[in-house]
């Protein structure tokens, strides 16, 4: 497996957007269309088996609407249902916490509905349960 930025696998953008809006609807694939920067955020990271799309992760600016006042964000976490169980969304979170370091940001945020003890694995820290969206997630942050 390998991980790159989409400004070095362009081709692969119709694929993630279709992945975000089919797994979060509309909005998401609109943040997926405007975040093909390289060294700023928003960007978006793509596993790779050989050229093929495994799944994807985004440093974004905001993620939580109603939290408009936390920023940035890791988000849009996603792994195609044939690649889940094989660490790829491990490696796309610890590549993507990477990236975050080198950009000098001391906090990120995320929310998860189901995955909290991925992200406690690599030190993110627990702030709250809150509703959002009609659901119960988990809102976190890790400290540079």
């Amino acid at each position: 497996m390998k991980i790159q930025c989409i400004t070095d696998c362009p081709d692969l953008l119709p694929t993630l957007v279709e992945w975000e809006r089919t797994e979060w609807g509309n909005e998401w694939a609109t943040v997926v269309e405007q975040a093909t920067s390289r060294d700023t955020v928003p960007t978006i990271f793509v596993a790779l088996d050989g050229n093929k799309p495994m799944g994807c992760a985004m440093l974004i600016e905001h993620d939580m609407m109603s939290r408009r006042d936390l920023s940035p964000w890791l988000g849009g976490i996603f792994v195609h249902p044939a690649y889940r169980k094989c660490g790829v969304a491990s490696a796309l979170v610890q590549h993507a916490m990477d990236k975050a370091r080198q950009t000098g940001i001391s906090t990120w945020w995320l929310y998860t509905a189901s995955s909290r003890q991925l992200y406690e694995r690599f030190n993110w820290k627990y702030v709250d349960e809150v509703q959002y969206e009609g659901e119960s997630v988990t809102l976190m942050r890790y400290d540079f």
